[in-house]
């Protein structure tokens, strides 16, 4: 099973149209993911991280690439789970929304 982790880092100094950049590439590189074989993609949500991960909505990049691709799984890789963040609700409609081969993984707590 070969997977892809997506985690979108920009690091500085940024230019204006490094976050638009980014998220093209990203897109170009799950549609070659998808031709070539792989079976899932990965997307990781963060918040408040500067350089480290420019993707506070992955369930919108998700749709984006379900459009371009036919059979790679689609799945959040990390998804911020606390209630004051994601209320539990939220959460669900989210992996829900994800009508493009959603992929789920729920880590063991640590």
């Amino acid at each position: 099973m070969a997977s892809k982790f997506y985690e979108l880092q920009i690091p500085r100094p940024w230019a204006q149209d490094s976050e638009l950049r980014a998220v093209h590439e990203t897109l170009a590189q799950i549609e070659l993911a998808d031709q070539i074989g792989y079976d899932y993609a990965w997307m990781v949500e963060h918040h408040f991280l500067e350089e480290y991960s420019h993707c506070s909505a992955p369930e919108v990049l998700l749709g984006a690439a379900s459009q371009r691709t036919n059979r790679i799984r689609l799945g959040h890789g990390i998804m911020v789970l606390p209630q004051q963040v994601n209320p539990t609700v939220r959460v669900a409609e989210r992996i829900a929304r994800d009508r493009c081969r959603p992929a789920v993984r729920l880590p063991r707590p640590s």
